[in-house]
């Protein structure tokens, strides 16, 4: 998920809207099913279009265990202990045997990780992409296999193996985009621009309307096939426009740095989060002024274990 040499501004600022998006969604503040209609789905989008093939199987697998396994477990252990800890403050009971714990971990279930079920889900395409040609068609495949595989599966299933189904799509349609990376880089008209976020924020309302709640960690996608879709390209167009727009500003390395620790804030964000959670009569405005605060509190974390621990970020100094 790393955006390696030559970095895109406007891409930083798509991760950076899309974990703020994922947070604020996790306050489950009024309106909140609007977030869902394109948080996660953004961020498999924006992985599809950086994604590129490992030369050989042994460098697959090293490297997407360095940059996703290895911290995606670590992080879900540390959300564990700090429920035990906080059980064991509160004087309650955490009765989960540990070789329960450990053997679902290993086998994706989502309760055994929280939101790092993203990144191990993310770990099985990228293994799966290592066995499709770079063909476009097969893109369009994948697209329509896989979800007709989550239209079949008419059971909830908190599992990041399954969860492939609704993830692989929105990454599918990043891959198809990347033949236009030029242009989207190149991309300057604010007589467009302007249109085009109108039209993706009233797609994005619609299907937050009319396809229900999607449920990704559970392989829901709403109501309807197509407007998970819909939505995902409405949410991801309005994220692209605003991030044209804010990178257009003075260049800031907050922002570069928030974007290289996207695995640390979605990973461990659920914490603050739930302790936030906790307090009276809040709002969504509220919610969003507590959201960027979690944002801007994982600065200086990302600094230090930049610094000592690069690998807990999925990154080899």
């Amino acid at each position: 998920m790393t955006i390696q040499q030559n970095r895109i501004a406007w891409l930083d600022w798509m991760k950076v809207l899309a974990i703020l998006s994922i947070i604020w969604g996790h306050f489950f503040s009024a309106g909140y099913q609007y977030l869902y209609v394109f948080s996660v789905q953004a961020f498999c989008v924006i992985s599809g279009f950086l994604y590129h093939p490992a030369p050989d199987w042994r460098t697959c697998l090293v490297k997407n265990v360095r940059q996703l396994m290895v911290p995606t477990l670590i992080l879900s252990i540390v959300m564990q202990l700090e429920a035990y800890a906080r059980c064991m403050a509160e004087g309650t009971s955490y009765d989960v045997p540990l070789p329960w714990y450990l053997e679902n971990l290993l086998l994706g279930h989502r309760w055994c990780m929280g939101p790092c079920w993203f990144f191990y889900t993310i770990f099985l395409i990228r293994l799966l992409m290592q066995l499709v040609p770079r063909r476009w068609w097969m893109y369009v495949g994948l697209l329509v296999v896989s979800g007709a595989g989550a239209i079949a599966l008419t059971i909830e299933s908190e599992n990041a193996w399954t969860n492939v189904l609704v993830c692989l799509p929105p990454f599918a349609i990043g891959l198809l985009l990347q033949p236009l990376k030029e242009r989207l880089v190149a991309f300057h008209h604010v007589a467009a621009e302007v249109p085009l976020l109108i039209v993706a924020v009233l797609l994005v309302w619609l299907c937050g309307r009319y396809n229900g709640e999607v449920w990704m960690y559970l392989c829901g996608y709403g109501n309807n096939f197509a407007g998970f879709l819909v939505g995902t390209l409405a949410g991801t167009a309005m994220l692209y426009v605003l991030s044209l727009w804010l990178s257009r500003m003075p260049s800031t390395t907050m922002v570069d740095t928030l974007s290289r620790g996207s695995i640390l804030i979605v990973g461990l964000h659920i914490i603050i989060v739930r302790r936030l959670m906790e307090l009276p009569d809040r709002f969504l405005i509220e919610d969003l002024f507590f959201s960027l605060f979690i944002l801007m509190a994982f600065y200086p974390l990302i600094r230090l274990v930049q610094r000592y621990t690069p690998w807990l970020m999925g990154q080899i100094r």
